[in-house]
This record gives C-alpha cells, structure tokens and sequence, in this order.
C-alpha cells in the first residue's frame, strides 16, 4: 500500500453496487482559533512562615542588708577579801598554875 491508499480505504460497498467511492488524501487547513475559555480561578494559600525572636528583660535588684548584731556583755568585777582572824578572849579562866601574858598573841 502506497501513502495515499491508507487513507482511501473502502468501507463496504456503495449504495447500490455502484463503482467504489474514490478517496482523496486528507489536506491540512489553516488553524482555526475560536473564542478563548477561562475555566474558574483556582484558589492556593502559600503560607510562609517567618520567625521572629523578640528580646523581653525581666530586671530584678537585689539589695543586701548586713545587720551587725551586738550583744553587750557586762562584766562588774568585784573583789572580796576575806581575812580570817581571831582573837582570844580571857575569860578569866586559867588553869592553876597558867597565866596569859599579852606578849604571846602579838
């Protein structure tokens, strides 16, 4: 089969047995360009995501308070002297033959 018998080819007969049908190639038009469609707009959410790093301060004081406790302590040193001291007595009393003299107890 040549080029122009694949497109001419015979679908049956033709009405009444006639003489078969001759088939030209097929030609190519022009393009033809109609009206232009718009199908719906389609919607899209693009999310972008973007961080932030935003300083916060929270400043605190801290004041020392030193409290010198001062406990006084008292000391009254007193002396007492003691002196153990005797002096005999006469109480008229001698044994016989025994006299005090005042010599003895100096």
């Amino acid at each position: 089969m040549g080029g122009v018998e694949m497109y001419n080819k015979p679908w049956g007969l033709p009405p009444g047995n006639q003489r078969p049908w001759q088939y030209c190639p097929p030609q190519n038009m022009p393009v033809q360009h109609d009206p232009s469609q718009t199908s719906p707009t389609r919607h899209y959410v693009k999310t972008n995501i973007i961080n932030t790093v935003i300083p916060v301060f929270h400043p605190a004081h801290t004041t020392t308070v030193n409290k010198h406790v001062i406990t006084y302590q008292h000391y009254f040193p007193y002396r007492c002297n003691g002196v153990n001291g005797y002096s005999p007595q006469g109480l008229g009393y001698a044994p016989p033959g025994h006299s005090y003299s005042r010599s003895r107890f100096r």
